[in-house]
């Protein structure tokens, strides 16, 4: 799985996880204002709704982009901090834990299935139903509208009248082409009374003022991209009931309606029309009145200048650092390439060896920190090496190697002294050896190793470490370069010398992206950094 798929997906799921959030603080606030006597006015409220979805779309991308600027690292729990992890770990540290029941012994740690791939297909997959459907409505709506008779025209927008139970409602549509984009429909049952028609052509061109039409797309995309989540289907029918409320102020408001009359037209059109069928997916209109809409025409209009952007604010400073929760709780313990190099430069003891962070590091860090056989492998690697730490490390310094090649022991066996027929995993590819280093025949005779029928000296750690010592110091000899010399020790110095031929290059993660060399390397840096970050397992 690619780190654009695994972003995308915490970003889809952390929207998912605020729409509920922003709908019901938004709410909230409007109803504890207007309990406390500062209700705000119905165009205000409006605008609170749409900023408050606004927030839940665009606040998780910000925590993303402002990780990215300056990433402190993975935290996995609140109660961490990754600067408490950030150096060398002290002595304690390494101490085993308590002796646990023997794991069921496992031949090999098979790659999960790849289940935030299928559920993307899946989220994508219905998505685009539900969004094709809708525009199948919207074309057959459109052709609908272009053969009903025209009643007038009011600048750009077209007004048609609808068939017998048709409700009042408006509708836009983008159109590359000639031809009307608005339109304004109006029922057969008002044409009888002048004021009525009047009072629904005036409400259906503020929703056309009001952008409402325009954005009715908007919600149309969030519904669909959201499908199968509920609070995105609330939060557009509650902004279609705020738009709803919203014209109705802004006619009464500015004086072009009476409140009688157009109470008087509400209740007419609900009279008329108590059954009539919902408006099509981005169309809104003035149907199905309710009796808050009456009310509200005879309240006073609070004008408060400032109020929504106050409320909006508050909302900002909440919604952000929830947004930035809910991003790491969608996902998951994934690492990003700027959280492991940050990771990696904050927790690099000074002379010790580098982890050098590229995309390879970066899946195979996820892979030991994100599938529960790779977390179990990784904790019991980290209490084995409480056990042989000191014998491993005293084979490393007797021949100034750094310590942080503790990794490769790490990798190799879990830093378990086991033989050949263990059935205990290992992570390295390729023939398997015997010992914490996990020697072949060959190379541990070559050695100076006993490996015979009655005596098999890699299983001896203190001989062992010390051919696993001057092994790697003979490569790193002859490389000059750490991660060329942890290929040669899984693959051989003959392959790796293939490889720079080939590749003409010494970078070796060009070498392990063109295939040349195998994910050893990227392994073993991903190892070391959950060595100096345990808190990666917590």
């Amino acid at each position: 799985m690619s780190a654009v798929l695994r972003e995308l997906a915490s970003l889809y799921l952390a929207v998912a996880l605020l729409l509920p959030v922003a709908l019901l603080l938004s709410r909230l606030a409007l109803a504890v204002l207007a309990r406390l006597g500062a209700p705000l006015s119905a165009r205000q409220s409006l605008s609170v709704g749409r900023g408050a979805l606004l927030l839940a779309l665009v606040l998780p991308l910000v925590a993303t982009v402002a990780h990215a600027v300056a990433p402190a690292g993975p935290l996995f729990t609140f109660e961490r901090s990754v600067a408490r992890h950030a150096g060398r770990l002290p002595g304690p540290a390494w101490d085993a834990p308590p002796p646990r029941p023997a794991e069921r012994p496992r031949e090999s740690l098979p790659t999960s299935f790849p289940l935030l791939p299928a559920a993307a297909l899946v989220v994508a997959l219905g998505a685009s139903v539900f969004t094709a459907r809708a525009l199948m409505r919207h074309r057959r709506l459109l052709r609908q509208l272009e053969s009903w008779p025209r009643v007038r025209s009011v600048g750009r927008v077209r007004v048609v009248l609808g068939e017998e139970g048709t409700p009042a409602f408006s509708a836009w549509f983008p159109r590359l082409r000639g031809g009307p984009s608005a339109w304004v429909v109006v029922p057969p049952s008002v044409l009888g009374d002048a004021e009525s028609l009047r009072l629904t052509v005036l409400h259906e061109l503020q929703h056309h003022r009001q952008r409402d039409t325009h954005l009715a797309f908007a919600r149309l995309v969030l519904t669909g991209a959201f499908f199968w989540h509920p609070a995105a289907h609330m939060l557009s029918r509650w902004l279609v009931s705020l738009q709803e409320l919203a014209c109705d102020e802004a006619l009464v408001a500015g004086g072009r309606a009476q409140a009688h009359a157009y109470a008087r037209c509400l209740l007419q059109a609900a009279l008329t029309l108590p059954g009539a069928p919902p408006l099509p997916a981005g169309a809104t209109g003035m149907s199905h009145p309710t009796a808050r809409r009456i009310e509200m025409l005879f309240q006073p209009r609070p004008l408060r200048a400032h109020g929504a952007a106050a409320l909006l604010s508050a909302l900002f400073l909440v919604l952000l650092p929830l947004a930035t929760l809910a991003q790491g709780a969608a996902r998951g313990r994934t690492v990003t390439l700027a959280e492991a190099k940050a990771l990696a430069e904050s927790s690099q003891p000074a002379g010790d060896l580098p982890v050098v962070v590229d995309a390879k590091v970066v899946e195979q860090l996820n892979r030991l920190i994100g599938t529960e056989k790779g977390r179990a492998f990784m904790k019991r690697a980290l209490a084995n090496l409480g056990t042989h730490r000191e014998a491993l490390l005293t084979g490393l310094r007797a021949k100034g190697l750094p310590e942080g090649l503790l990794a490769v022991a790490v990798v190799e066996s879990a830093v378990t002294n086991m033989s050949e027929t263990d059935g205990r995993p290992s992570l390295a590819p390729g023939m398997r050896g015997a010992g914490v280093w996990m020697f072949i025949p060959e190379t541990a005779r070559r050695y100076g190793l006993e490996v015979s029928a009655t005596k098999d000296e890699r299983l001896d750690v203190t001989r062992e470490t010390q051919a696993a010592a001057t092994l790697l110091s003979d490569l790193h000899t002859q490389y000059s370069d750490w991660r060329l010399a942890l290929a040669a020790y899984n693959q051989g110095d003959k392959k790796v010398d293939e490889a720079l031929a080939q590749g003409g290059s010494r970078d070796v993660s060009a070498l392990m992206a063109s295939g040349r060399l195998n994910d050893y390397t990227a392994t073993v840096q991903a190892g070391l950094l959950i060595v100096r970050n345990p808190h990666l397992l917590d």
